[in-house]
């Protein structure tokens, strides 16, 4: 049976929990528009995962293991250099023993766990399952229950949306306050989270800090999620940060279109309202165009729709 079509978060969702309860096994190829992915499917469980965009391996190489960023990144071009691609390298890494025994099962599941997390919350690219034998390269992974990988995924996506109202863009900066108040609640300052406060400058905005930390994005939003409740720190839009009207209004029209086709021309949409560009503005339109499609459209497109659009509320 081929399972394939265009990637949005809920949908990717239902093929690994079809995947998990037909107990299939193959591989799941996921193509972005700047990467690619394959999921390794055993009898409906995660054996392993391989995706061409290395930044998750680097930060966790250099957050857990003995090896300096500099020997990653030379290993990385060596492989790079024959292989003329990053594609594989993932695996090439963990079947060179670079991991010792010791920290083999945390790597690994810190790997599976923050890579298919960083898969499941993009929206654009395409999927297709290849129902086959697994190739004996990832025999050295164990294989894992999707269930709980997918409730995690969810979770954070809830928590995500919460913390969307709070922190709207990657494009904030967040600066330390000074003269915080005594009423505010406390926060137990851990090492990591004193990593993360320690890249709050007034300069750099939160797509800057994600890029410096070995923190993984989640635990760095959720801890300037939590900064920001305590008053530790604050947020300033910088002046240059307003989004231009028409690729909001185009971006929204895609969104639409995509999952509608013709049906997308009868929404009632105030398109120059939404070509304002700012919060507000953007906000109402989102609003209006879910009430309409949850009142117009079956519950499972429009929860579709209403998840793609509240992402791209996060973007303004």
């Amino acid at each position: 049976m081929d399972v394939k079509g265009n990637i949005t978060n809920l949908e990717l969702f239902d093929v690994l929990k079809f995947l998990e309860i037909s107990k299939k096994t193959g591989v799941l190829n996921l193509r972005f528009e700047n990467f690619a992915a394959k999921l390794f499917i055993k009898e409906g469980m995660l054996n392993f995962l391989s995706i061409s965009d290395n930044n998750i391996l680097e930060k966790l190489v250099v957050k857990l293991l003995d090896m300096s960023k500099q020997d990653y990144l030379q290993m990385l071009e060596k492989y790079k250099t024959y292989y003329k691609t990053a594609a594989g390298f993932d695996i090439y890494f963990f079947k060179s023993e670079a991991v010792p025994k010791s920290k083999e099962n945390d790597f690994t599941s810190n790997y599976i766990s923050e890579t298919i997390n960083y898969i499941m919350f993009l929206t654009n690219g395409e999927f297709a399952f290849d129902e086959k034998p697994l190739p004996d390269i990832i025999n050295f992974a164990s294989p894992m229950n999707l269930s709980p990988i997918l409730t995690d995924c969810r979770k954070r996506r809830d928590e995500l949306l919460v913390m969307s109202k709070v922190i709207p863009s990657k494009n904030y900066i967040p600066i330390v306050v000074t003269n915080r108040s005594a009423n505010l609640r406390p926060l137990s300052l851990t090492p990591q989270i004193w990593n993360v406060l320690s890249l709050v400058d007034g300069r750099r905005n939160i797509g800057q800090i994600l890029s410096l930390t070995v923190e993984n994005d989640f635990f760095v939003l959720k801890t300037l999620y939590n900064l920001l409740q305590s008053g530790y720190i604050k947020l300033e839009t910088p002046h240059n940060d307003q989004h231009s009207g028409a690729e909001l209004v185009n971006s929204v029209k895609k969104i639409l279109k995509e999952q509608l086709g013709n049906k997308a021309e009868k929404i009632p949409i105030d398109y120059n309202l939404l070509s304002k560009g700012d919060k507000q503005s953007v906000t109402k339109t989102i609003q209006d165009i879910e009430r309409y499609v949850y009142m117009f459209i079956d519950d499972k497109k429009a929860a579709k729709i209403d998840y793609m659009l509240k992402q791209l509320l996060m973007s303004v």
